[in-house]
């Protein structure tokens, strides 16, 4: 609903007056069907009648004919409003308990814009972290882009370790043949090698065998050069007496 203007509020106590009802906050409001702030006509109806004033001031400088017309006008506008007066008391009472109501509603929507206030700065922090992790997320994003090109040479060369992998996977059983293979030939050699240690220990054997029996050839060729020097020392003690005999 739109407000009443100031040219609207004083009409309104032109045509108060002209109906000869008293100026008061009430009335001039529902003159104008509420549409105007009780501050608002409040103000206007104090300049007005300060402005009554004045006149009267200035009435006293007129003639005394003129002064005491416009004082018997005044008189009687003045006696007029004397039996309103109070219940212009009583309006003003109620304009200022209207004008505290107003000013609590006011307040409560003074203090509802601040919770929405509040809400929206709230609100607009959450935008601004939001609007940072946006740009966190776009950071990160060029970076990966950039690093694209290092990616599809990282997945080149991963596709060249899968392709020898599958190489080495399908040479697998080959491998397998020649491990078996392996196994057999070790494990020949192994039976070759325990064979060849009941070589090495047959023959250390047959050493000790044949060291015995040098030893033995040797204390018999010993007995046998002593036998033989015997033999000649007895040979030579039979013969040398044959020689040694004088001839007759």
């Amino acid at each position: 609903m739109a407000k009443a203007s100031a040219e609207q509020i004083n009409a309104a106590m032109d045509s108060l007056v002209a109906e000869g009802q008293a100026l008061t906050v009430r009335a001039l409001r529902d003159k104008l069907g509420n549409t105007a702030c009780l501050g608002t006509i409040s103000k206007l109806l104090q300049r007005r009648k300060a402005g009554t004033q004045r006149q009267l001031a200035a009435a006293a400088e007129l003639s005394p004919v003129l002064r005491q017309a416009i004082l018997d006008f005044v008189g009687q506008e003045l006696q007029a409003s004397t039996s309103l007066h109070e219940a212009e008391m009583n309006d003003n009472q109620q304009e200022l308990m209207d004008l505290a109501t107003e000013n609590e509603r006011q307040q409560e929507q003074l203090d509802l814009q601040a919770g929405e206030i509040e809400t929206l700065r709230a609100e607009l922090e959450r935008e601004r972290q939001v609007a940072n992790q946006a740009r966190t997320d776009l950071a990160k994003a060029q970076l990966r882009l950039e690093g694209l090109p290092r990616l599809e040479e990282a997945a080149e060369q991963a596709r060249m370790d899968l392709a020898k992998a599958q190489f080495k996977l399908e040479g697998i059983p080959r491998l397998e043949e020649a491990a078996e293979q392996a196994r057999t030939e070790l494990i020949a050699a192994q039976l070759k090698l325990e064979g060849l240690t009941r070589v090495e220990t047959e023959l250390a054997t047959v050493r000790l065998e044949l060291e015995a029996e040098r030893e033995e050839l040797g204390e018999t060729r010993a007995e046998l050069d002593e036998e033989r020097t015997l033999r000649i020392k007895a040979q030579q003690f039979i013969v040398d007496p044959i020689f040694k005999t004088p001839v007759g």
